[in-house]
Parts: structure tokens; sequence; C-alpha cells
């Protein structure tokens, strides 16, 4: 028969629980030494508190200082609104000159093109049904139209 592998296994098992339980007695003496958490948490706590405490500060002082300079600036700032507002307005005249422009020439093609169609000699309804006609006329051309001898593949 064969070997039996119970023998190794069952030492490789033993040795692994050897290392555990091993492994368990000197870490607990380490364990006993270290910090508990409580304190270390606590100065994680500090520190962050710290932080934002910091940056509140340093975002007030940060407004205070835009808040002094537009103070300072008000005459300059106002002299910019008052030229944008202004800009602003030539800009929407522009557009609105412009957008009846548009208008006008949209509304001059729209008549020459009726003109246009008027002055063709056949109404655009009308050469389209006559484009219709011709269309199902080579559609029936096309469809009586045998496939020639020397075309039709002989199957194999």
């Amino acid at each position: 028969m064969g070997k039996s592998v119970r023998g190794p296994l069952s030492f490789t098992v033993a040795l692994a629980i050897g290392a555990v339980f091993g492994a368990l007695s000197f870490a607990n003496p380490a364990l006993a030494q270290a910090d508990p958490v409580g304190p270390q948490a606590n100065s994680v706590q500090g520190a962050i508190e710290d932080f934002v405490a910091y940056l509140k500060s340093e975002t007030y002082d940060a407004a205070s200082e835009a808040a002094k300079i537009a103070r300072d600036h008000k005459a300059e700032i106002d002299a910019a609104k008052a030229t944008l507002h202004s800009r602003l307005a030539e800009l929407g005249a522009t557009l609105s000159d412009q957008k009846a422009r548009a208008e006008t020439l949209a509304s001059d093609a729209m008549a020459r093109l009726g003109a246009w169609s008027r002055s063709a000699g056949v109404p655009c309804a009308e050469a389209g049904r006559l484009a219709e006609d011709m269309l199902d006329s080579f559609t029936a051309w096309l469809r009586s139209q045998t496939p020639s001898d020397e075309t039709q593949e002989i199957p194999v």
C-alpha cells in the first residue's frame, strides 16, 4: 500500500500551533508595555482641533483683509461696474440691431424664393409629384429586368 501522510501532516500542524503560542507569549509583555489607546486618541483629537482652529482663524483673517481691500477700493469697483453695465447695454443694442437685420434678410429671402417658384413655370407641388412618378417608373423598370444567364451563379 502507500505511505501514510498523517505523520508529516500532524507534525506540521503541531509546529504551526507551537509557533502561534510562542508568538503570543512573546507579544503579551510588549502589549502590556504599550501606551493605552485613550491618550493616543486624545492627542490625535487635540491635534485635529488645533488644526481646525488654525484654519478658522486664517479664514477669518483672509475675509477681513478682503473686506478691507474692497472698502479701500470702492470707487474703482463702482467705476468698473458702471463701465461693465454700459458696455453690456451697448452689446445688447448691437445684438438687437443684428437680430432685426437677420429677420429682414430672412423675410426678403422667403419672398424671393416664393417669387422664383411662381416664375419657374411648374409649381413646387407638381414638380414633387413628377419626381415621384419618375422614381416609381424607374423602380418598376428595375424590377422588370431579369438577370442574364451569365450573372446567375450555378450552385455547386
